[in-house]
């Protein structure tokens, strides 16, 4: 039976998570140092604080909704004196590190190429997913995206946006959307909860058969592929972090951020699932499609 759909996994699948979001919270603490003059732990503190909140390292509004934002009541100076500079790291560390892994982009092209669909299934929220599907170009190879739900903005006491002008601006002219449809699924379908993948398999009709999953995590992308009986690929690849990586996120982030983002980091040693197949660079997806297809 041909491989009719390839469902993929995003963090650590198509490039590393971990590798571009600690030296850009990190960045971003810099800036927000160098602005405050407060110390850097305090400034961690603050925002690893909201990070927990929402549980993504990602959430854009962090620094507005910190502790460190009540000694600056007026948020017009608090934006451009604190806020801006702070985006403006991020977004630096983001462009210099968030890179796709070796041969991604090439075989989602091969992909879309063979009219196979790709359909991203993650569970970041849908802003910063829909982001990083942008700015690495996936966008136009994925035929869409399944996320967490996404981010609102948010407002003073008196109801105002505590967002920048440009923001909302950008906001309203769709400069955020990309150009693959995205589905917000309920917050309970995060994996290993197998809904996600199941509502894939409905809406494009598709046999469990017919479906390669592909992900680096065991008990949540190839779990799930083998619960409905899909075919599965472990991007072990995406599981090799540095033991330096590993303790710097841990100082920014917590433990419910890292296991939504990078779940293999839990996953060392004994499995309670087997992969069937395991992946030693993307591009292995395009040999198993077409060994399933013979």
């Amino acid at each position: 039976m041909a491989i009719r759909l390839v469902v993929t996994d995003m963090d650590n699948t198509l490039y590393s998570w971990i590798d571009y979001v600690v030296p850009a919270v990190e960045a971003m603490v810099d800036a927000v140092v160098r602005a405050t003059s407060l110390p850097r732990l305090r400034v961690v503190q603050s925002l690893k604080a909201v990070y927990t909140k929402y549980e993504s390292n990602e959430y854009p509004f962090a620094l507005q909704e910190s502790s460190l934002f009540q000694e600056f009541p007026d948020f017009g100076s608090f934006d451009k004196l604190v806020i801006e500079p702070a985006r403006a790291a991020f977004s630096e560390a983001r462009r210099k590190y968030l890179k796709p892994y070796k041969g991604v982009t090439e075989t989602l092209t091969t992909l879309k190429e063979r009219r196979i669909p790709v359909v991203a299934l993650t569970d970041a929220p849908k802003n910063p997913a829909e982001q990083r599907a942008k700015r690495l170009g996936f966008d136009v190879l994925l035929t869409s995206m399944y996320t967490m739900p996404g981010f609102t903005f948010p407002a003073g006491p008196d109801g105002s946006a505590l967002v920048a002008p440009d923001i909302l601006q950008k906001q309203e002219k769709g400069a955020y959307k990309p150009a693959c449809p995205v589905v917000e699924l309920p917050r309970e379908y995060e994996k290993p909860n197998a809904a996600g993948l199941k509502k894939i398999l409905s809406t494009y009709g598709m046999r469990p058969d017919e479906v390669l999953v592909v992900g680096d995590s065991v008990k949540k992308d190839i779990a799930i592929a083998k619960e409905l009986g899909c075919h599965d690929a472990w991007a072990e690849y995406g599981t090799y972090v540095p033991t330096e990586y590993r303790e710097r996120l841990d100082i920014v982030s917590s433990n419910a951020i890292t296991r939504r983002h990078a779940a293999s980091v839990f996953e060392q040693g004994a499995q309670a699932v087997t992969p069937t197949r395991s992946l030693s660079n993307y591009a292995q997806v395009l040999d198993i499609v077409d060994a399933l297809s013979r």
